[in-house]
């Protein structure tokens, strides 16, 4: 499941530049596994930030929370932020790039659907043995500045994603979508809000009392766990037995 989670960060975040007004925009997320949760995304002239909780009964601590800040003054770096410890990590979007300059990414049109009230176009995304369905919308306010900012920016690892939804005229904004892989099962992403608000600059700027940290485990999990890609990298059986060992430590 992590791709979901970066992916879909990658490409909600990076839309700031569609939405000079201010806009907020709620997702909720279901599985077939247990993971559950939320995904708030604000856009304002200033940047663009993420607040994802998501609960997780497999693992130890109970999940995840995270927020992830890009900022209007300096849009080539994303921040990740840990409330936890009052920490931040910075990743610059060339190395988001690299990380996915390997990706094929093959669409399937299916067709035209309605979706929580948006005029959506549904496809069928295969990426290696994973898939998902993904409904997208242009019917939305100021699409075609998030259109030109997608097309455009190519240090964003999310890039041959849309060029590839582009070229199949499968392009816009996500109302839904839902991923798949034989481990994981299904987990769905899904628009139920969306509502034009004023942010301050103060809402886009990392607290003054964070610091730098050079540690890529910046969602709030106990100390001494593991991050969410190792613990998702492992085989079942590995999973269990640290699971295990993590209830004994932690009581849970």
């Amino acid at each position: 499941m992590k791709k979901l989670f970066f992916n879909s960060v990658a490409l909600l975040i990076s839309a700031a530049s569609f939405a000079q007004s201010g806009a907020q925009l709620e997702f909720k997320m279901t599985s077939t596994k247990g993971p559950t949760g939320t995904f708030v995304v604000k856009h304002s002239e200033y940047g663009s930030k993420a607040n994802m909780n998501m609960v997780v009964p497999q693992m130890p601590g109970g999940g995840i929370q995270m927020t992830t800040l890009m900022k209007k003054d300096n849009p080539d770096v994303t921040y990740t932020l840990n409330e936890a410890n009052k920490t931040y990590t910075e990743r610059k979007k060339t190395e988001a790039k690299e990380a996915t300059d390997n990706n094929i990414y093959t669409v399937k049109k299916i067709g035209e659907e309605k979706v929580n009230g948006y005029k959506c176009i549904h496809a069928l995304v295969t990426q290696g043995k994973e898939t998902h369905d993904i409904w997208n919308t242009k019917d939305f306010p100021d699409y075609a500045k998030y259109a030109e900012a997608m097309n455009s920016n190519e240090k964003m690892g999310s890039h041959k994603r849309y060029q590839a939804l582009k070229d199949a005229g499968c392009e816009g904004f996500p109302v839904k979508t839902v991923y798949k892989n034989e481990r994981d099962g299904e987990l769905t992403m899904e628009l139920v809000k969306m509502e034009k608000k004023n942010f301050s600059k103060s809402d886009f700027e990392i607290p003054a009392d964070y610091k730098k940290s050079e540690s890529n485990n910046s969602s709030t999990m106990p100390a001494g766990m593991k991050t969410q890609q190792e613990i998702m990298a492992m085989s079942p059986e590995e999973r269990a037995k640290y699971i295990e060992e993590m209830k004994k430590k932690y009581g849970k």
